[in-house]
């Protein structure tokens, strides 16, 4: 009897071992893809009016018309480009672009002089608009991010005759026919991200 016990408790023994060894697998393949993404946003200040109504602003222009924040979200280094047509009376009167600057400061994580470069970081640099692109933010150390890594202000001024704006006071170009009369002047400014190779 105690043999067959032994017997019975052998054979329930591998019957439970291989009960418990019975198993299957299969897998699941995963892919990840990686997009490039580039966007650019104007955050705040997509409308801006220069009011020139004093002696004041027509002989030495208006420093600080306002700002427009922008961000930028790439997965590559990019650079940023600006430019503008003459402001139109919708007639024939134009205002040369020249007499509108631009100058940017970082408000993000990358700075100026380290991960984007940008010769227009004051006042006294602004940079004049042209009909043709220019590039204003550029790649330094490398420029990649968000929008909390790529944050600026574009500071407006107008007529201050400041770096390479136009040399001659809005009140001089009114006067030697260059701006050829009083009235509402426009013009859309454009901005163009593009991602570096």
């Amino acid at each position: 009897m105690k043999k067959l016990l032994l017997i019975l408790i052998a054979v329930l023994a591998v019957q439970m071992a291989g009960l418990k060894a019975q198993t299957d697998t299969d897998v699941v393949n995963f892919t990840a893809i990686l997009s490039s993404v580039l966007n650019l946003n104007v955050t705040s200040g997509a409308a801006q009016t220069a009011a020139f109504d004093t002696p004041a602003e027509y002989n030495l222009g208006i420093n600080a018309v306002g700002t427009t924040a922008v961000t930028m979200e790439s997965t590559s280094d990019w650079d940023l480009k600006i430019n503008a047509a003459d402001f139109s009376d919708g007639g024939t009167n134009i205002i040369p672009i020249n007499n509108l600057g631009v100058w940017c400061e970082a408000t993000g994580t990358h700075q100026i002089g380290t991960e984007v470069t940008c010769s227009n970081t004051s006042l006294a640099t602004s940079m004049g608009l042209t009909i043709a692109d220019q590039t204003l933010l550029d790649n330094g150390t490398t420029n990649g991010g968000d929008a909390t890594d790529n944050a600026f202000n574009l500071n407006w001024t107008m007529g201050t005759m400041q770096g390479t704006m136009n040399a001659l006071s809005i009140f001089d170009q009114l006067s030697n026919g260059t701006i050829g009369g009083l009235g509402s002047y426009t013009t859309v400014v454009n901005l163009t991200l593009t991602a570096l190779p």
